[in-house]
């Protein structure tokens, strides 16, 4: 996965807007900024070519199939910790009850959590067409 940060976020790359969390004072905020650096790493480390944009909003990751903050957020990511992961995903209007409706799941493990990203791309069909 070819995962970058929008062209609206310029100011800093993903790794480093968590690496700044990661160097807060408080322990939870360092967790966080950990965790989605070894998330990131691992979403960067799937195979395929799928081209992939990060826009933080707090310290969630949207994942974006477009370089462009007005595009659909498919897919959101938190963390709290390696044990605490929180993915979303927006379900196809075919198939959603009402408007711009959300999957949402957790994960306790780094493994479980890049599993769910994946299905979660798929599932939001947000990169149908694409690589």
């Amino acid at each position: 996965m070819h995962l970058t940060r929008c062209k609206d976020q310029a100011s800093k790359t993903l790794d480093e807007f968590y690496t700044d969390i990661s160097q807060h004072d408080g322990d939870i905020d360092r967790s966080i900024g950990q965790a989605m650096l070894n998330l990131l790493a691992r979403l960067r480390a799937l195979p395929g070519e799928r081209e992939v944009w990060g826009l933080t909003s707090h310290y969630r990751l949207c994942l974006l199939a477009e370089n462009s903050s007005a595009t659909p957020w498919f897919v959101i990511l938190a963390a709290l910790d390696m044990q605490n992961f929180y993915i979303e995903y927006l379900m196809p209007e075919r198939v959603a009850p009402w408007p711009n409706a959300y999957v949402r799941g957790e994960a306790r493990s780094i493994d479980d959590a890049v599993r769910m990203i994946v299905t979660a791309t798929e599932k939001s069909e947000g990169w149908s067409g694409k690589l």
